[in-house]
C-alpha cells in the first residue's frame, strides 16, 4: 500500500505537469514544475494516514552547497532547487543548437542556484556547552529472545554501558528508542536496575521507552530521568507509524490481511508536541524516530523553546538497508532548518552528533556497540524557517495555481479568408419567443439596409402571436421566412436550424442576432464590412466604440467579469465572447459545427467562438450599442448562466490537459 500511495504521487506529478507547461514561457514553466513537485512532496508528507516523507529530493543534498538553504525554506526549498536546476539544464541542452547565449544564461543560473545557498548564514549556537554521551547496543545479540525476555535483555545492555560513565559523568546521557520496552518498564527489578545505574553516574538521562499506562493504553515515549534516577518528565510520540505502531481500520482488515497480526497492539498517540524539562539541562526537543522525518514537529519543539534536539531511534527492523542512512540525512536537514545541534541516538545505529550546519562530527555504524561522547552547544536563536515555517510549499501552491490559471497560448495561423462577392448574400437568423412588440421593427430595420439580406425567423410557439406577424410578413416579402416550433426548445437549437439553412442554401454570411431590439439593425453594416477580411465578426459591447445602455452597474460588472473569466480561463483574445450579435462566413460555420454543439444560451456563444479560436479562424470585434429590452422578459435563466460557468470551466481544464486541440 505504501508503494502504491507513493507511486500515485509520482503519477500525479506526471499527470498535472503538462497542464502547467507553457511552450512560450519555458523558464516560468520550469519554475511551475518545480513548484508542483514541491507541493506534491508536501502533500505526500501529510496524506494519507499522516503522510510519508521518505525520498524527498531535498534530502539528497545534505553533502552539497545547497544545504544551508534549508535554514530559510526548510527541505521544501532544497527540493524546489533540485528540480529547477534539472529543468534549466534540460533547457540549456535544448537551446544549445538555436541560441548559445540562452544556453549560457541557463547554465550560469544553474551554477548560481547551486552555489549561492552556501553563503547563507545560519545562526551560531549561543547557549551553554554540554558533554553528551550516547549509548548504542548490540541488539543482534538478543534477537533470538522473545517478548519480555528480549525487552529485559536490551535494558540490561544499556545499563552495562551506562555504568561505564561512573568515573567521568557527562552532562547528559541518551539511550535510543526501545531501550526500555514494556517488558523492562513493567518488570520492577529491571526498572530498579535502570534507575540505580542512572543514580550511580549522577547524570540526567533520556531513554526511549514503550510504556503500558494505567489507562490501559500503550505509548511510545522518551522518559527524562534526573541525576538521582527519578523519572521527572516524559514526551509521548504524537505521530505514530501506521501499520507499525498501530493498524488503521483494524476491524475491517482483521482476517483479510494476516500481516497485521505482527502489530498486536494499537499504541496511543501523545496529546501534543512538547519539550522535555529536566533540572540542570536546557529545554530539550525529543522527537521520536519516525517523527523526525516531519519538519513541522522539530520546528514546533524549537518554537516552544527547545535549545537542542535529541532524537531517539530504533531502526533495527530496517536491518542493513539504506534506510538508516536516509534517516541520518533527515536529521542533518532538521539541524540546519532550526539551527540546532541534533543528537541522533539509534539503539542499533547509525548514531551521530550533528552540528547546527548539518555536519556529522561523530558517528557509529549499524549494530556496532558503542559509548559515544561529544560536546554540543545549546542555542536560543531562530532560523528564518523556524520563524516562518512552511512558506515555500504554500508559495508553491500559489505559483502552481497561477500557472494553471494562465491560459495556454496557441499558435494561430495567419489566415486570410478568401474575398467575398461585391454583394454577399446574407442570412440573418432571428430566434423569437413573445417578440410581438419588436419583431416588426427588427424586420423593417434589417430589410431597409443596402445589402442582399434575407431573414429566417425561428419561433418557439410564442403565445403572444409573434409567429402570425412574421407569417404575414413572409407572405408579403419573399426575403422573410418562418420556421415554427410548438414549444420552447432553446436558443442554441433555434440558431442551429438557421445555421443549417444558411449552409445548405449557400449564403456567404450568416448572422445571428436578437429580436428584441437589444441589437440595433443599423449596427449590422459594421459587422458585414468587417466580415470581408475575417471569418467571424462579433458585435462587441466592450471594445472602443461599444457600449451598453440601461443596465445597472451590478449587471454590467457581472457581464464584464464573466467575459474576463472566459478570456483568461480559455485564453482567447475576445472581449465579448458572450455577445449574441455575430456574422459568420459560411465556411467558418461549417468548420465550427463539425461537432455537435453541447450548450445553450451564453454557453452556446462561448462554445462557438472558442471553437473558432482553436481552429485558427480569423476573429474580429466590431463595436455595437447594446440596449436593454423594453418589451417582454429576458430568456436568459439562472440555469443557463450556471451552465455557461460550468462549461467554460470544463473547456478550460480540457485545454490545459489537451493543448493541441483545446477540447
Amino acid at each position: 500500500m505504501l508503494v502504491l500511495a507513493s507511486g500515485a504521487y509520482l503519477a500525479a506529478f506526471g499527470a498535472l505537469g503538462p497542464a502547467l507547461w507553457r511552450p512560450e514561457r519555458p523558464v516560468l514553466s520550469t519554475l511551475g514544475l518545480s513548484a508542483l513537485w514541491t507541493v506534491i512532496e508536501w502533500i505526500r508528507g501529510a496524506f494519507p494516514l499522516g503522510g510519508f516523507t521518505w525520498g524527498q529530493l531535498g534530502a539528497s543534498q545534505v553533502d552539497g552547497p545547497t544545504l544551508p538553504l534549508a535554514s530559510v525554506t526548510g527541505v521544501w526549498g532544497v527540493s524546489f532547487i533540485v528540480l529547477l536546476v534539472a529543468g534549466l539544464l534540460l533547457l540549456a541542452i535544448e537551446w544549445w543548437g538555436s541560441g548559445v547565449h540562452r544556453s549560457a544564461v541557463a547554465l550560469v543560473a544553474c551554477a548560481a542556484l547551486v552555489l549561492l545557498p552556501a553563503f547563507i548564514p545560519i545562526p551560531a549556537p549561543n547557549g551553554r556547552k554540554l558533554d553528551v554521551a550516547t549509548i548504542q547496543v548490540d541488539v543482534e545479540s538478543v534477537e533470538d529472545l522473545d517478548g519480555i525476555v528480549e525487552d529485559i535483555a536490551i535494558a540490561r545492555l544499556n545499563v552495562e554501558r551506562h555504568v561505564g560513565l561512573r568515573h567521568d559523568p557527562p552532562d547528559l546521557v541518551v539511550w535510543g528508542e526501545a531501550a526500555l520496552d514494556p517488558g523492562a518498564t513493567a518488570d520492577a527489578a529491571t526498572f530498579a536496575a535502570v534507575t540505580e545505574a542512572i543514580a550511580s553516574v549522577g547524570a540526567p538521562t533520556l531513554a526511549g521507552a514503550v510504556v503500558n499506562d494505567p489507562d490501559g493504553r500503550q505509548r511510545t515515549s522518551t522518559i527524562g530521568f534526573d541525576g538521582s534516577g527519578r523519572p521527572v518528565d516524559r514526551y509521548d510520540k504524537v505521530h505514530l507509524v501506521p501499520f507499525g505502531e498501530y493498524v488503521p481500520w483494524r476491524s475491517l482488515l482483521q482476517g483479510r490481511i494476516n500481516a497485521i497480526d505482527q502489530v498486536p497492539i494499537d499504541r496511543a498517540a501523545g496529546k501534543d508536541v512538547r519539550n522535555l524539562l529536566v533540572d540542570g539541562l536546557p529545554e530539550i526537543g525529543a522527537p521520536i524516530c519516525f517523527e523526525n522525518s516531519f519538519p513541522s514537529i522539530d520546528r514546533a519543539m524549537v518554537r516552544q523553546g527547545a535549545q537542542l534536539l535529541v532524537l531517539t531511534i530504533n531502526n533495527a527492523s530496517y536491518e542493513r538497508t539504506a534506510a538508516s542512512e536516509q534517516h541520518l540525512q533527515m536529521s542533518r536537514l532538521r539541524a540546519v532548518e532550526n539551527g540546532r545541534w541534533v543528537i541522533h541516538a539509534a539503539i542499533s545505529g547509525i548514531s551521530a552528533y550533528i552540528d547546527h550546519r548539518g555536519r556529522v562530527v561523530d558517528t557509529r555504524g549499524l549494530f556496532e556497540p558503542a559509548l559515544m561522547r561529544h560536546d554540543v552547544v545549546a542555542s536560543t536563536g531562530q532560523t528564518l524557517y523556524t520563524r516562518f515555517g512552511d512558506w515555500t510549499p504554500l508559495g508553491s501552491v500559489v505559483l502552481v495555481g497561477i500557472l494553471f490559471a494562465l491560459p495556454r497560448s496557441r499558435r494561430r495561423p495567419r489566415r486570410q479568408p478568401p474575398a467575398l462577392p461585391d454583394t454577399p448574400r446574407v442570412l440573418v437568423v432571428l430566434p423569437t419567443y413573445n417578440e410581438k412588440e419588436t419583431i416588426g421593427r427588427v424586420l423593417d430595420g434589417l430589410l431597409e439596409l443596402p445589402y442582399a439580406i434575407h431573414v429566417f425567423v425561428v419561433d418557439d410557439g410564442s403565445p403572444d402571436g409573434t409567429a402570425a406577424i412574421v407569417r404575414a410578413r413572409a407572405e408579403a416579402d419573399d426575403r422573410v421566412r418562418l420556421a415554427e416550433r410548438d414549444r420552447k426548445l432553446g436558443l442554441a437549437s433555434a440558431y442551429g436550424i438557421g445555421f443549417d439553412r444558411g449552409i445548405a442554401e449557400g449564403y456567404d454570411l450568416v448572422v445571428e442576432m436578437d429580436s428584441d431590439l437589444s441589437h440595433d439593425p443599423h449596427d449590422l453594416p459594421r459587422l458585414l464590412e468587417a466580415a470581408r477580411s475575417n471569418d467571424l465578426v462579433i458585435g462587441s459591447r466592450y471594445v472602443p466604440g461599444g457600449s451598453v445602455s440601461s443596465w445597472s452597474r451590478a449587471r454590467l460588472a457581472l457581464s464584464r467579469t464573466g467575459n474576463a473569466y472566459v478570456r483568461l480561463w480559455l485564453g482567447i483574445g475576445v472581449r465579448d465572447a458572450t455577445s449574441g450579435f455575430r456574422a459568420y462566413r459560411r465556411q467558418a460555420l461549417e468548420t465550427v459545427l463539425r461537432r455537435q454543439v453541447t450548450s445553450d444560451g451564453y454557453g452556446f456563444q462561448v462554445e462557438l467562438v472558442f471553437r473558432a479560436w482553436n481552429e485558427g479562424l480569423s476573429i474580429a470585434e466590431a463595436p455595437i450599442t447594446f440596449r436593454e429590452r423594453s418589451h417582454g422578459q429576458s430568456k436568459i435563466s439562472r440555469r443557463i448562466v450556471l451552465e455557461a460557468l460550468w462549461l467554460v470551466a470544463k473547456w478550460g481544464f480540457r485545454a490545459r490537459f489537451r493543448p493541441h486541440s483545446g477540447w
